[in-house]
């Protein structure tokens, strides 16, 4: 049957400290409500996890990078996949537009063009079908 911390044996060691690291456990030692001995253990164990930590570093540092990395391009794919989706829609609207203004010339199309440039930019982007209408009401009426 295993033994649990509390109940195991404890063997005494004889250990010399400077005055100044007795007074920091004495200092911090009744902080968890400890003696020294439980003290100087849990200080022990922290101290040996974190050289095991940093001896382990370069392979925990290996594998966060892999999980990152692999989450990162799962991501950009479905970006990928819903941008296409969206160039396909308006694919078909530029295409349905186109073939109610068959008869705009070069010139005309460059305005269109360089409209909508202005437009996107000024809305960072996005302009609703709405207010394209509504601001195409207002020219057309010649407003």
């Amino acid at each position: 049957m295993p033994q649990n911390s509390a109940s195991a044996k404890k063997t005494k060691y004889g250990f010399m400290l400077r005055p100044d690291i007795n007074q920091m456990i004495e200092d911090h030692k009744h902080l968890k409500n400890d003696d020294r001995s439980a003290f100087v253990t849990e200080a022990i164990r922290r101290y040996c996890a974190e050289l095991d930590g940093e001896r382990n570093l370069d392979v925990l540092c290996d594998r966060m990078y892999k999980i990152i990395s692999a989450e990162a391009d799962s991501q950009a794919n479905r970006m990928a996949a819903l941008l296409f989706k969206i160039a396909v829609e308006l694919t078909i609207q530029n295409y349905m537009l186109g073939a109610g203004y068959v008869n705009l010339d070069d010139e005309e199309m460059r305005y269109i063009r360089n409209k909508a440039i202005n437009a996107a930019r000024k809305s960072h982007g996005f302009i609703s079908f709405e207010k394209a209408v509504e601001e195409e009401r207002r020219l057309g009426s010649g407003e």
